[in-house]
């Protein structure tokens, strides 16, 4: 596959590129990198840093360090303008640990991006609802040893609103990403009926922080699309 597909193929890859580019980064650590596909959304000026668990280095990264999230990244590492952690968020099974580590290793005003399977849209929500587990984590082979994309947790905005706020970050933002919103009639007006009960949400909302859930709560991204694509600023 091409560069320019290896980003266009997987449109979450083109939200967290454009997210990227708007902090114009000098240093960005690249977290799960996988295939690699970042550097070929970054300026040839930008100093490229990955790290994973079970693949090898790929090529354009100036380092790349094999590790376990669940214990945090490692001390050794850098600090960053930016990082970034594409599809990894929910097979972890310390997220607390992983973002603290996160939030030491990013600069003064750094923002981390993720992505995510959303388990908050309308059609996951009665999946949920019928099975037991949202859509984007039907995973159930065995549970004897860790294996690549092994959900663990179903992490939607409410979840990393929680976990980010208590771990070091701030502001953060759901980014648009370009899919189709929504997809079936029917998920338009069961849309209607969760917006509806988000800005109830919204204006009984205690605090500023609350206020900036509940009104992400109401976006389409969140509502109808099946990717997530969030960013959130160090304190």
């Amino acid at each position: 596959m091409s560069a320019p597909l290896m980003v266009k193929t997987k449109a979450y890859r083109a939200a967290v590129a454009r997210a990227l580019a708007e902090h114009q980064p000098q240093k960005v650590l690249d977290i799960c990198c996988g295939d690699g596909w970042l550097p070929y959304s970054l300026g040839p000026d930008v100093e490229l840093h990955g790290v994973d668990f079970f693949e090898q280095v790929p090529k354009g990264y100036h380092r790349f360090e094999v590790a376990d999230f669940n214990q945090g990244l490692p001390a050794s590492l850098e600090q960053y303008d930016a990082i970034v952690c594409c599809e990894a968020m929910g097979y972890l099974q310390n997220p607390g640990l992983f973002l603290q580590s996160v939030s030491k290793h990013l600069k003064k005003d750094g923002i981390f991006i993720l992505s995510i399977p959303n388990p908050n849209y309308v059609g996951a929500r009665i999946n949920h609802l019928i099975q037991g587990f949202p859509r984007s984590y039907s995973w159930f082979k065995q549970n004897d040893t860790m294996e690549p994309h092994m959900p663990w947790l179903s992490l939607g905005i409410f979840q990393l609103w929680l976990l980010l706020g208590l771990n070091g970050f701030k502001n953060m933002q759901v980014h648009e990403v370009d899919e189709e919103k929504p997809r079936h009639l029917w998920e338009h007006l069961l849309g209607f009926v969760i917006k509806g009960f988000a800005k109830r949400r919204l204006k009984k909302a205690p605090s500023e922080s609350v206020r900036q859930l509940w009104t992400l709560a109401t976006r389409d991204q969140v509502v109808y699309g099946r990717q997530l694509v969030v960013s959130a600023v160090v304190k």
